[in-house]
């Protein structure tokens, strides 16, 4: 009954952090604009930095990596009631809450953002051997595919792996490497429009210093 009790609040708590939506937030309360009535109207990194440019994105990262720290660091605490070895999990589950927040924010008509930031953050807090691997996978797909979406959903998948090796007890390795993959599951998810546009080669690629277009056309949508 504890548990369930616990992992209730993390719950809530985690998801209510992950759907205050820094792109809006900021845009509201800096700018005094609706970005769901700007650009591709979109809830996004990728539609704010459009309207309001590249070097306000680093605040709304800023404030996505705080809040996801307060629910995951939270979560954790939470779970140190029911033992120490809990704490990675609860962690983790707090992750995968504040993802699920982060990607379908209830007051925003569940239309929120791809959920990479929430999940990464989410893995380097829990354990930094996960969070390394999965930033490693992120950077090595960037380099190679020149894809932001694709490295933003291998990450995670990779990260999945690393939690069933790295989590010292046995009998939770399975929960938290499983928790890991609905992490990769929702953000994947999210990106289905992105592997769209990969498989008809019309999302576009990134290289040092810009965004290059798919050869075909400019496409416009959100790519993270």
């Amino acid at each position: 009954m504890k548990v369930t009790l616990l992992l209730i609040l993390i719950a809530l708590v985690s998801y209510a952090l992950g759907a205050l939506n820094s792109p809006v937030l900021i845009s509201r309360f800096v700018f005094h604009e609706d970005l769901t009535r700007q650009g591709s109207r979109r809830a996004t990194y990728a539609n704010f930095v459009k309207v309001h440019g590249g070097n306000w994105g680093y605040a709304c990262v800023a404030v996505d990596v705080l809040k996801g720290a307060i629910a995951v660091l939270a979560g954790g605490l939470l779970m140190m009631i029911v033992g120490d070895s809990y704490v990675t999990v609860g962690k983790l589950f707090a992750g995968f809450c504040l993802t699920l927040g982060s990607v379908y924010p209830i007051h925003h008509q569940f239309r929120g953002s791809k959920g990479v930031v929430a999940a990464m953050t989410a893995m380097w807090l829990a354990d930094w051997r996960i969070g390394l691997v999965a930033t490693a996978a992120f950077v090595i797909v960037v380099a190679f595919s020149q894809y932001v979406s694709l490295a933003g959903m291998a990450a995670p998948v990779l990260g999945a792996v690393t939690a069933w090796l790295c989590v010292p007890k046995e009998e939770l390795k399975g929960l938290a490497g499983t928790l890991v993959l609905l992490m990769a599951l929702t953000v994947i998810w999210r990106h289905r429009g992105n592997i769209s546009r990969i498989l008809s080669k019309k999302e576009p690629r990134v290289k040092w210093g810009g965004v290059r277009p798919a050869p075909e056309r400019r496409d416009r949508r959100d790519r993270f």
